[in-house]
């Protein structure tokens, strides 16, 4: 075959598991590692997957076209909503190591399919942006969730569960009951013991605890040795969300002394093979080698850093499946290589998700196109 360099590129997994200052690049640099990688990414997704270079034929698009960091805007996109219609694979399906599914929260579940090596990439990356970004040593870990047994192929239970390569961690769900009696009773079992403790888990989960600490007349104090790191959002649970800093000061109120640059969001889906870890300023950086796009969600073309529009991510780790992704969420790029933290690359904020009736206006046209080469 011409095109396997994707699978055997050390220098991309030189990045991934070895490189120290991933978000420290110069805007130089990030534009030459983004125009090698993707490229590649795109060469051995065409080759290798026949729907997306039927696709990418129907468009106009062929590797050949690609070649300086703007036409990396031109390669063709897969909405997410396709993920949740039929398979779509580089790869052969025995090479599959893990089915990840989406929660399947507006009715329908994503099935994204990683071989060995994209799923270690994803691990790899987690590991590089809590490092680099979060920055926590010598850390205990509270998750409210599932173990990652537990969390089987449900993608978000599994993405949070895996903290357990990073830190020492206990989870505090179990047969799918939580239990916050016993995760705060560990807390403080553990508070003498580390640098740091780590609380993980959706904000509901957060809601439930804290819950539980009003009902029975508890607070935490020395918390200012505790990070609190939320991913996934309300989900279900829209009835009992709260904005971002009301949920941060009612958590402050029974930690006493949590510090607010403590609290951190993370951002994934299914789809993308990394983390949006939030810095010590609560901006979502994203790793230098994904490049984030932002369209109009009418002409679909890009718009300037500092508008709204959907969000897509070309993401050159995937091997298993093309990493070419147009998402529901619509947000804007914040930060451009100058967040006050002192990271470069971008900063990103999530608006909120495409509702039905606009998704029938915009990503559905890209599926329908999609849709007629299979």
């Amino acid at each position: 075959m011409k095109f396997q360099s994707i699978q055997k590129i050390d220098f991309l997994d030189d990045l991934i598991y070895q490189e120290e200052e991933s978000f420290k690049w110069t805007e130089e640099k990030i534009s030459e590692v983004q125009l090698k990688l993707i490229k590649e990414a795109f060469e051995y997704h065409y080759e290798h997957c026949q729907g997306y270079r039927m696709y990418c034929k129907k468009m106009g698009i062929e590797p050949c076209d690609v070649n300086s960091i703007d036409d990396l805007c031109r390669i063709p996109l897969i909405p997410s909503t396709m993920f949740k219609l039929g398979d779509i694979l580089s790869c052969d399906m025995n090479e599959v190591v893990k089915v990840c599914q989406s929660s399947g929260t507006q009715g329908s579940i994503s099935k994204v399919y990683r071989d060995e090596k994209t799923l270690n990439r994803f691990l790899g990356s987690i590991q590089t942006s809590i490092d680099q970004v979060i920055e926590i040593d010598d850390a205990f870990c509270v998750n409210l969730g599932p173990s990652t047994k537990e969390a089987g192929d449900l993608w978000f239970s599994y993405a949070i569960s895996v903290v357990d390569m990073i830190f020492p961690t206990e989870y505090f769900v179990v047969d799918g009951v939580f239990y916050p009696d016993k995760a705060y009773q560990k807390l403080n079992d553990m508070l003498d013991e580390y640098e740091s403790l780590v609380l993980i888990g959706a904000p509901v989960m957060f809601y439930d605890l804290i819950n539980y600490m009003e009902e029975n007349k508890l607070s935490f104090s020395n918390s200012e040795k505790l990070y609190f790191i939320t991913a996934g959002g309300w989900k279900r649970f829209e009835g009992k969300s709260i904005p971002r800093d009301e949920f941060i000061k009612l958590i402050q109120k029974y930690f006493i002394g949590a510090k607010t640059e403590n609290f951190r969001d993370i951002l994934n889906l299914v789809e993308l093979n990394t983390i949006m870890p939030e810095c010590e300023c609560h901006i979502k950086h994203i790793v230098p080698w994904v490049k984030v796009i932002i369209l109009d969600p009418v002409t679909l073309n890009p718009v300037s850093d500092g508008e709204i529009g959907l969000i897509a991510y070309l993401d050159p780790t995937t091997v298993s499946y093309p990493g070419f992704i147009l998402t529901d969420d619509f947000g804007k790029i914040v930060i451009n290589n100058n967040c006050q933290c002192g990271r470069s690359g971008i900063g990103l904020e999530i608006i909120r998700r495409v509702n039905k009736v606009e998704s029938r206006g915009c990503a559905l046209k890209i599926d329908k196109k999609y849709a007629k080469t299979n």
